[in-house]
Parts: structure tokens; sequence; C-alpha cells
């Protein structure tokens, strides 16, 4: 089970925001339209078929991870059932399912298994849910909740901002990303922020962005040939904490990085704690996943600069809802 110390933290950097995060003039040269936000994939709480989700005293469980897995199935991680659950993308319903280790933290699929992060190993299993190996590493990365894989390696991301290479045991600069680079992002001030990026060949480029608001932070969302997505957060006040979320993308090119070209407000809907809900793609789309009090929507999020565009529904956009608002109250003697 989640400790407490984890949802705290959370109340910190929690999830909020539908305002969009102001950039500099020099940094919003060559914006471009926007996202097209698709609604590919919704799957209800507890019903035949759906995701289960639970409420325990101080913590509600639910999904807390996903990835679409082939063109018509998305796997989703439940630590509320310690299983994956895999669903039809069409309809939204669970096809499968396997158990998997207790306390699941994240999980990544590749090349037809499932690489699992509890909080002490990574267990892997094949497409059937049979368990095939256990990765281990050090004891001082216990306790870290993010997990992916590339060229055949599987890398911890850390709270630090480094990754660490499991079965090399070597920890390099930035968070990979499934474009091979290696991304660092860092606080300069109370209203700018720099981003350096590390190139599978090596190359090493950086840069600086401001925001007209204080930053609470700001974190690696993912990166291809061509963009750098970044989850940037601003307070909207410090007390009580409360932040604004926008997901951006900044261009990257031959000559290093550029301007921010893009950016899109998140709906401040959090119905449990999901400690990976945004993917990027090869071709630079976003998957987004958003969990409700309705279920957990899967979102595709596409650049256009068309001006007619769709963006979040409603449903999400107009409310806000936190599950640190909705826990059950632990009893205290």
């Amino acid at each position: 089970m989640k400790t407490k110390k984890k949802y705290l933290f959370l109340l910190m950097i929690a999830a909020a925001g539908i305002a969009s995060v102001t950039v500099n003039a020099q940094s919003r040269q060559g914006q471009s339209a926007g996202w097209n936000v698709k609604e590919i994939s919704m799957t209800k709480w507890n019903e035949q078929n759906g995701l289960p989700y639970s409420k325990l005293p101080g913590v509600n469980l639910g999904a807390v991870s996903f990835e679409v897995i082939s063109e018509n199935k998305i796997a989703f991680l439940s630590n509320a059932s310690n299983e994956i659950l895999i669903t039809d993308k069409a309809s939204g319903k669970v096809v499968k399912k396997f158990p998997v280790s207790f306390s699941p933290q994240d999980f990544v699929y590749d090349k037809g298994f499932f690489y699992v992060l509890d909080e002490q190993f990574v267990n892997v299993y094949s497409e059937s849910g049979a368990f095939v190996k256990k990765l281990t590493f050090p004891n001082s990365y216990l306790g870290v909740e993010r997990i992916t894989r590339f060229n055949n390696a599987t890398y911890l991301l850390l709270p630090s901002g480094n990754s660490l290479n499991i079965e090399l045991s070597r920890e390099s600069e930035g968070w990979i990303t499934a474009s091979g680079n290696f991304v660092i992002t860092k606080l300069t001030g109370d209203n700018s922020y720099s981003i350096k990026v590390i190139t599978a060949g090596g190359k090493v480029y950086e840069k600086t962005l401001n925001s007209e608001k204080t930053i609470a932070g700001v974190y690696v969302t993912g990166a291809t040939d061509s963009r750098v997505f970044l989850d940037v957060q601003t307070y909207i006040s410090e007390s009580p904490i409360s932040v604004e979320r926008n997901i951006i993308a900044v261009e990257l090119h031959a000559g290093g990085l550029g301007n921010i070209v893009n950016s899109i407000k998140v709906p401040d809907c959090y119905y449990v704690l999901s400690n990976n809900d945004f993917h990027v793609s090869a071709d630079n789309s976003i998957l987004n996943m958003v969990t409700s009090p309705q279920g957990v929507f899967v979102f595709s999020l596409t650049e256009t600069n068309k001006a007619k565009k769709a963006g979040y529904p409603a449903l999400l956009t107009a409310v806000k809802y936190h599950f640190n608002d909705h826990l059950i109250q632990a009893e205290t003697k």
C-alpha cells in the first residue's frame, strides 16, 4: 500500500490546473494553433468488465499507469487489485487480466512483455500473464515510481531527474525518452527554468524559458526527434498549495532547442493518484489518461494548425476533482 508521505507530496505538486502557463514573448514566437484532442477509450469503474476502484482510509486506489499495447488494446495497471487489465479500445471493456506483484507503481510494455515496477523489483510477465523473471536493483533506489524501456534496456526514472539502466547498473544524467534523448529540467528562479537535452549522438542542447507566474515544478513528459514535451506547473496559491498544470511542446532541431510551439491545459480532474498519465508517441502525438468519477478516459493529443480543433470535453474541464479532497479519514487513537 502506498505511504502517507507520497500523498502529502502529491498535495504539494498535485494536479490542478485548467489555466495556461504564460511564457515570454520570445518563447511564443512560432507557436502553432494547438492540439486536437480525441477520446480514444473510456472504461467505467467497478462495473462488469470495468476497472477496479477502491477507497481505503487515507488512499484512493485505481489505475496508476497505462499503455496502448496494440491498435485496439489498452493495458492498465491497477493498485486496487494488483493486476494488469487489458481493455478493448473501442468498447472500453476488460477482455483480459492477470495478477502482478503487490503494490505496483508503474509498468511498461515492450516487445510482448510487461515490465512491472513494484517497491523493490521489476517483475517481467509474458503477454499471457506468466511470470518470466525478476530484475533487481540496488536498495538505494527502493521506492522509485517510474519505469521505461529503450533499446532492449530497462530504466528507472529517478526522482533526482536521472535514469538508472538496471541491466548495466549505470546511472545517467536526465530521463531517457522514446527517442533515446536524455532530458533534464531545472528551476533557475521563481519564474524561469532550464531544459537540457543530451541526444543519442552525444550532442548537448540547453535553453532557459520564462513564465510570468511562479513555477511550482517542471517535469519531463517525453521527447521525439523534433519535440521536447514538458509538464509545467505554476502556483495558483501557495497557501493552501494549489497549482496549474500545462503540457508544452518545445521545438528541437539540428541547431538545438527552439521556442515553445504548443501548449495545452490539463483538466483538473484526478480521481486517483496516477504515477504515469502521459505517453509520447514517435509521431509527436501525446496520449493522456484522465481518471474521473465516471471512469478512466484515454485521449490522443495531436498537433494541428487547423483553425477548428477539438479540446477536452466539458465533462472534465468544467469540474475540479482531486482525490485528496475526498479521502476516507484514517482513525486516530
